[in-house]
């Protein structure tokens, strides 16, 4: 897998039977050149299948980023971490040929969005509950739990597409790229990115620069729980709202949210192997918040992390 993916590529329109899959270059590419190659797959852990193999057609009209192709699978595997399904590409340009430019990279066709105040993935409303700072991969897996990192590494990232384990990416504004978005999104697993800044409109402004390069990756704002809710920056997916520990949101939360909210509560120690237990507190501490508040219209938080 390329360290540094030179591709961006977007899920189109799909369904069980049919998915298109867009492909161009991140960067510039010469005028006149044609996106070529191809999609085979799918590959999961060691599954025995037997992969297809579909070509980039290069589209007659692509957009004004550069050249684009598009490819059409039959049947798709779509990745989740129960299913952590893959597929390579490979790709160049014409008539420059392999030498002059080359991307071969593994993907996850992910069907991840927001709809109302909550996740959805492939279909079905997903809660995520994940656990902050620790790298243990294989100990997340067995409880079930996601991880989230300071910009995670290329290699962190692949590992965990190929065993299924959620991703958090908790990113600076500051030197927020289109390509370090483009680099995280490419990865099945990097399924939510957190962006920190006390600038809204300066956030606004990062998030339009970045949305062609993130897919289906979901960008969130963190913001300060103990404070009344603030504004939020244009083209935010989700906020995330800090608690330190054992705290709980300020009474301004209790206002019905127009966007998934997502609980992160300060703590210490807290391992993979403990982090479904400690998210189910954080859960159940809010659930007494707002019974204790006599909301009328009660809500549910669209995740939860922990540490």
């Amino acid at each position: 897998m390329t360290a540094v993916p030179e591709i961006i590529v977007t899920l189109g329109p799909c369904d069980d039977m049919r998915a298109e899959v867009y492909v161009r270059p991140l960067g510039d590419a010469p005028r006149g050149s044609r996106l070529v190659g191809s999609v085979t797959g799918p590959r999961r852990g060691r599954d025995i299948t037997l992969p297809a193999t579909s070509r980039l057609a290069p589209l007659s009209d692509p957009a004004a980023a550069g050249p684009a192709s598009r490819s059409i699978l039959t049947e798709p595997a779509f990745w989740t971490p129960d299913l952590p399904s893959l597929y390579r590409v490979e790709a160049w340009l014409e008539p420059q040929g392999r030498e002059s430019w080359a991307a071969d990279t593994w993907i996850g066709l992910r069907r991840l969005g927001v709809r109302g105040r909550s996740f959805w993935l492939d279909g079905r409303r997903w809660v995520p509950r994940v656990v902050v700072g620790p790298h243990d991969l294989a100990a997340a897996k067995d409880a079930a739990v996601g991880l989230a990192t300071q910009s995670p590494t290329d290699d962190l990232l692949a590992r965990a597409d190929e065993i299924g384990v959620a991703v958090v990416s908790l990113l600076d504004a500051g030197v927020l790229t289109a390509s370090q978005i483009a680099a995280i999104a490419c990865h099945p697993s990097a399924m939510l990115a957190v962006i920190t800044s006390d600038a809204v409109g300066d956030l606004a402004d990062r998030f339009a620069a970045v949305r062609g390069a993130k897919g289906t990756l979901l960008l969130g704002m963190a913001v300060d729980g103990s404070r009344p809710p603030p504004a939020v920056a244009e083209g935010a997916d989700f906020l995330v709202v800090t608690l330190p520990a054992a705290g709980l949101p300020h009474d301004g939360w209790h206002s019905l949210p127009t966007r998934p909210l997502v609980a992160w509560r300060t703590a210490e120690h807290v391992t993979e192997a403990g982090g479904r237990e400690a998210c189910a507190a954080l859960q159940r501490d809010l659930a007494l918040w707002g019974l204790a508040s006599g909301d009328t219209q009660p809500w549910d938080w669209a995740g939860y992390l922990v540490g």
